[in-house]
């Protein structure tokens, strides 16, 4: 699952989670930067759309049936090109 975010977003644990104070270690805990927040909820949005739209029964992260994943918008970059959007 975790190279699921690698592959389709192109970046690191540390884009998402935070470093614990006076070390480079990651806090998996830590909420404190905003792209793990946005990274929930981008999540959501992907289960709710293959549970919706394409009948994924009980999607679960890192699913191999999974229609929509990140990469389907990312497209291995940490944010997705909205430029093609409306057209």
């Amino acid at each position: 699952m975790i190279d699921d975010f690698e592959d389709g977003l192109g970046v690191a644990c540390s884009f998402c989670h935070a470093e614990q104070k006076g070390s480079h270690k990651l806090d998996y805990a830590s909420d404190a930067k905003p792209e793990k927040s946005i990274a929930r909820n981008m999540m959501r949005m992907t289960l709710k759309l293959n549970a919706r739209y394409f009948q994924v029964h009980r999607p679960g992260l890192g699913d191999p049936g999974l229609v929509i994943t990140c990469a389907t918008c990312h497209q291995g970059k940490p944010r997705p090109d909205l430029s093609a959007e409306g057209q």
